[in-house]
C-alpha cells in the first residue's frame, strides 16, 4: 500500500476541521421551529425611519403547525413604542426575529384590526430552503438570450426557449397572442396566485400582501393600478419614489443588510412603483426577504433597490410604512411560498418608455420618461398605467378632446413595430383606462406573452397629439343612388354625417362590386374601421406576431364597406392569406391524413373609404346587380 505524506495527512485534517467547524458554525446561528418554545425572548431588526435597522423585542407565544404547506408559523408578541401604536405594520415584512441569540425566521403576517402587536414569523429553514433551489442557466437572469426566430438557431436554443416560456406560466397570460388584454390578464394571474397568496381560510390572518409605493400617478391612474394590483394581493399606496434620488444618511449602508429596507422597482423615473419590505437575511450574493411570497411567481427578474423609511403610518386596520428608493441595487429572482430571492450581483432588465404629448399650450410637463420592469405581466399593466397618468396630469381638461397616439414599440432583433391609437371624449379627461384598452398595450401584452419566444422589448416611445374639439361624427344614413347596378359599375353611396357640433354634411362613395356577382343582390354593410381588424394568418412564430400586429387594424378615421362573395372562400396558414379562392379549392386544401390544416372563412371584400374624424354607428345598404346578357 502506497504511504501518504505526512505532511499532507496533516493538511488535509486541518482542512477537514475547518470545514467541520464552518459547517458547525453555519448550522447553529439558525434555530429550528421545533425548537421553538412559548415564553422564549428574543429581538427582532426592522428600520423604523431612515435606513439603518433597530431592534425590536419579541416574545413567542407559541407555534402554529401546518400553517401552510410543510411550514409552520411561529406567532409572538412584539414590543417597541412605535408598534405599542401602529399593533402590525406592512412594510416590516421580512423583519427578522432572533430567539436566544439564533435566526429563528422572518416577521411576515399579521391580523387584521389587532388590538395586540401579535405577528406571524415564518421560519427560517423554509426561507433557506428557498435560496438553495437552483435556477437553470437558460433562466438565469443576465444570462444569453436563445436566438431570435430565422437565426442559425440551434435545437439547445429552441429548448430553452420554452423552458424560459414554461417558467412563468403561473403569469402568461392564458389565450392567444392576438387576444391579449391587460384586465383579463389580471383576473387570470389572479386565478392563480391569490389561493397560494391568502391566508389559511378562517384563520383571520392578513393575507400575505406587498404593500406597493407609488408616486407619480394621476389619480385616475392610480385607481386603475391600485385596482389591478388588487386582483394579485398587492396593495397600492400613495406614496412616493419617482425620479429624484433621494440621499440616505452619510452612514447609511451601501449594500444589503439584514433588517434593512429592500424594494422590488416595477417602474422608476417620472413615475415611481416599488413593493417595499424588509431584508431577513443575507449569505454572500444571495438574501432572502418579505417571509411570504410577492406574486408567488416562481422564477423572475425584477429590479430591486436598497430604501429608506419615512415614517410609519399607523391605522386602525392595518399600518404600513411608507419609504422610497435610494439605489438599484440587485435582482429578484426567485418568488416563493416562504420568500423572495434576491440576488445582489445582479441586473434585471427593464426598458424606457417615454411619452411626448403635443396640442396643449402652456403644459408645463409635456414630457415624461419612465423605466418598467420587463415581465410578461406587470410590463404592459404598467406601461400603460404610466403613459395614461402622463396623458391625465397634462390634458386634464373636462372639455371635447380628441388625441392620436402613435407608439413605436423596439423589440431586440427586428427593429421597432408602429401602433396608431386613437380617442375622442365627451367631457371626460383622457386617462389610463383609454390605453389599458388600447392597441400599444395589445401588442406589447402579444410580444411578452407569446408561446413562441422569450423576446426582449427595448422601449416603447409614444407621441400623442391632442385636438380640442371632438372630432367624431354619427353616420346617420346612407342611400344607394342607384338601386340596381350593371356588371363592373361601382355602387355608389351617398352617406349623411351629423359631425359633433358641426352641421350635417354628406359625400358621396363609390365601392367597386365583383363582377361574379352578376344577377344576384348584394348587401354592403358600412361599419366603422376601429371596430374591425384585417383578416390575417394566425402567428406561427414570433416573427409572424412581430410582422402580423402593426397589420391587425385599419385606419381609425375610415368607414369599412363590407359585402360577400358567396360561391367562393378564404383561408389562412403559415403567415399567408387567400382572400379568394375559387370553387373547389377549399375542399382540396382540407387534408383528409392529418389535422394541421388551413384556417377557412367565407370570402369576403372591404373597401376602406378615409374620412377626417371617427364614426360612430353603422349602416347597410342592398343593391342588384343585373345579369350579364350573351
Amino acid at each position: 500500500m502506497r504511504s501518504v505524506p505526512l505532511g499532507i495527512l496533516c493538511g488535509a485534517l486541518i482542512a477537514l476541521a475547518i470545514g467541520l467547524a464552518a459547517s458547525t458554525a453555519a448550522q447553529t446561528k439558525y434555530l429550528d421551529v421545533a425548537d421553538v418554545k412559548p415564553g422564549m425572548k428574543g429581538y427582532g431588526l426592522t428600520v423604523f425611519a431612515g435606513t439603518k435597522p433597530q431592534r425590536f423585542a419579541v416574545e413567542v407565544i407559541n407555534v402554529l403547525h401546518g400553517f401552510r404547506p410543510k411550514q409552520d408559523l411561529i406567532i409572538v408578541r412584539t414590543k417597541h413604542p412605535q408598534l405599542e401604536l401602529a399593533k402590525v405594520v406592512a412594510g416590516m415584512s421580512g423583519s427578522p426575529v432572533y430567539l436566544g441569540g439564533k435566526l429563528a425566521g422572518a416577521y411576515a403576517y399579521g391580523w387584521y384590526f389587532a388590538v395586540e402587536p401579535i405577528a406571524g414569523v415564518t421560519p427560517i429553514e423554509n426561507m433557506l430552503a428557498d435560496m438553495r433551489r437552483p435556477i437553470p442557466k437558460v433562466l438565469a437572469p443576465g444570462a444569453a438570450r436563445a436566438p431570435f426566430p430565422g437565426s442559425a438557431q440551434s435545437t439547445l436554443g429552441r429548448a430553452a426557449d420554452h423552458r424560459a416560456a414554461s417558467a412563468h406560466a403561473a403569469q402568461r397570460f392564458a389565450g392567444g397572442p392576438l387576444d391579449y388584454d391587460v384586465r383579463d390578464h389580471a383576473t387570470q394571474v389572479a386565478a392563480r396566485t391569490t389561493p397560494a397568496l391568502a391566508a389559511p381560510g378562517g384563520s383571520g390572518l392578513r393575507p400575505a400582501t406587498t404593500d406597493v409605493m407609488v408616486g407619480g400617478l394621476a389619480p385616475g391612474a392610480f385607481k386603475l393600478a391600485a385596482e389591478l394590483l388588487s386582483k394579485v394581493g398587492m396593495t397600492a399606496l400613495q406614496a412616493g419614489g419617482t425620479g429624484r434620488r433621494v440621499a440616505p444618511e452619510a452612514d447609511a449602508p451601501r449594500t444589503f443588510v439584514d433588517g434593512g429596507v429592500i424594494m422590488v422597482q416595477l417602474v422608476r423615473g417620472d413615475v415611481g412603483i416599488h413593493g417595499l419590505g424588509t431584508v431577513t437575511h443575507v449569505v454572500g450574493d444571495k438574501l432572502v426577504a418579505f417571509g411570504h411570497p410577492m406574486l408567488n411567481g416562481g422564477i423572475e427578474n425584477l429590479p430591486t433597490a436598497l430604501g429608506t423609511v419615512h415614517w410609519i403610518m399607523s391605522t386602525q386596520n392595518r399600518s404600513f410604512k411608507v419609504g422610497e428608493p435610494t439605489q438599484t441595487l440587485g435582482a429578484l429572482v426567485n418568488d416563493r411560498q416562504a420568500s423572495i430571492v434576491v440576488h445582489t450581483q445582479r441586473t434585471a432588465p427593464s426598458f424606457p418608455v417615454s411619452v411626448t404629448i403635443e396640442g396643449v399650450a402652456g403644459a408645463p410637463h409635456p414630457n415624461w420618461n419612465m423605466r418598467v420592469a420587463h415581465d410578461q405581466f406587470l410590463a404592459p399593466m404598467f406601461s400603460a398605467v404610466a403613459i395614461g397618468s402622463a396623458l391625465e396630469t397634462t390634458s386634464a381638461e373636462r372639455n371635447d378632446l380628441t388625441w392620436r397616439a402613435t407608439s413605436k414599440i423596439g423589440i431586440a432583433g427586428y427593429g421597432s413595430i408602429t401602433i396608431e391609437d386613437f380617442g375622442a371624449g365627451s367631457r371626460t379627461p383622457i386617462g389610463p383606462g383609454d390605453f389599458a384598452r388600447s392597441r400599444m398595450s395589445r401588442a406589447l401584452g402579444a410580444l411578452l406573452n407569446n408561446p413562441w419566444h422569450s423576446g426582449t422589448i427595448t422601449g416603447v416611445d409614444t407621441k400623442v397629439r391632442i385636438s380640442h374639439r371632438r372630432e367624431t361624427m354619427v353616420l346617420r344614413g346612407s342611400e344607394l343612388l342607384e338601386s340596381t347596378i350593371d356588371v363592373g359599375q361601382p355602387a355608389r353611396v351617398r352617406l349623411t354625417f351629423d359631425p359633433h357640433l358641426g352641421k350635417r354634411r354628406t359625400r358621396i362613395v363609390e365601392i367597386p362590386i365583383d363582377a361574379g356577382l352578376a344577377g344576384q343582390k348584394v348587401r354592403i354593410k358600412l361599419r366603422p374601421a376601429h371596430q374591425q381588424q384585417r383578416v390575417v394568418a394566425p402567428p406561427e412564430s414570433y416573427a409572424d406576431l412581430v410582422r402580423v400586429l402593426p397589420k391587425l387594424d385599419f385606419p381609425a378615421e375610415a368607414l369599412i364597406a363590407t359585402y360577400q362573395l358567396p360561391k367562393e372562400a378564404g383561408a389562412a396558414f403559415e403567415g399567408k392569406v387567400a382572400h379568394r379562392l375559387p370553387p373547389g379549392a377549399a375542399d382540396t386544401l382540407r387534408p383528409t391524413t392529418k389535422s394541421l390544416a388551413p384556417m377557412m372563412f367565407g370570402a369576403f371584400k372591404q373597401v376602406v373609404i378615409p374620412l377626417k374624424g371617427f364614426v360612430i354607428g353603422q349602416d347597410s345598404v342592398e343593391v342588384r346587380v343585373r345579369e350579364v346578357v350573351r
